[in-house]
């Protein structure tokens, strides 16, 4: 067993391409824990309408995002603009954010040929709905991420420039 965990960290490391969306996905884990504890406290705590509460857990799940992907995933660092590549990566995830929703919505009507009303909500059904949006919107958010909020810039690798010495 522990061979071939061995054997698949060993090809993971061996395909730069791959690593990079696992890390995506440890980052994107953790994005989601904070912005699941985040919701659950500015709505359920503090009291706040849970669409202010949803933006703004949203929001800080993004930020989270943006300095762990481009320190650690991507380390883009050296890479463009700070702001320039942050405007890019909310894009993306706004865009994220649309694409979830709307294939909820038409996983949604595949299993149950509607919508379902805030009392038909069914916890199966909700879960393959979620499941398949997270896994098509993960894959459109690395993309996304990769060649564009993160892309390298011409002439530059995504690696700190080292200075020769004097």
């Amino acid at each position: 067993m522990l061979d071939k965990l061995n054997g698949v960290i060993d090809y993971v490391q061996d395909h730069d391409a791959l690593l990079q969306f696992v890390k995506f996905c440890v980052v994107g884990a953790t994005c989601a824990v904070v912005d699941g504890g985040l919701f659950y406290t500015f709505h359920f705590k503090a009291h706040i309408p849970w669409m202010l509460a949803r933006s703004m857990s949203f929001t800080v799940a993004v930020i989270n995002g943006f300095v762990w992907n481009r320190m650690w995933t991507f380390k883009a660092q050296h890479a463009g603009s700070r702001q320039s590549q942050f405007v890019k990566f909310f894009g993306i995830n706004i865009v994220g954010l649309a694409l979830n929703l709307a294939i909820m919505k038409f996983m949604y009507f595949v299993q149950l040929g509607h919508a379902p009303t805030a009392h038909q909500q069914d916890k199966r059904q909700t879960a393959i709905a979620f499941l398949v949006a997270i896994t098509i919107v993960s894959v459109w958010n690395f993309l996304g991420s990769k060649f564009w909020s993160f892309k390298a810039v011409e002439g530059r690798m995504n690696e700190p420039v080292v200075e020769p010495n004097r």
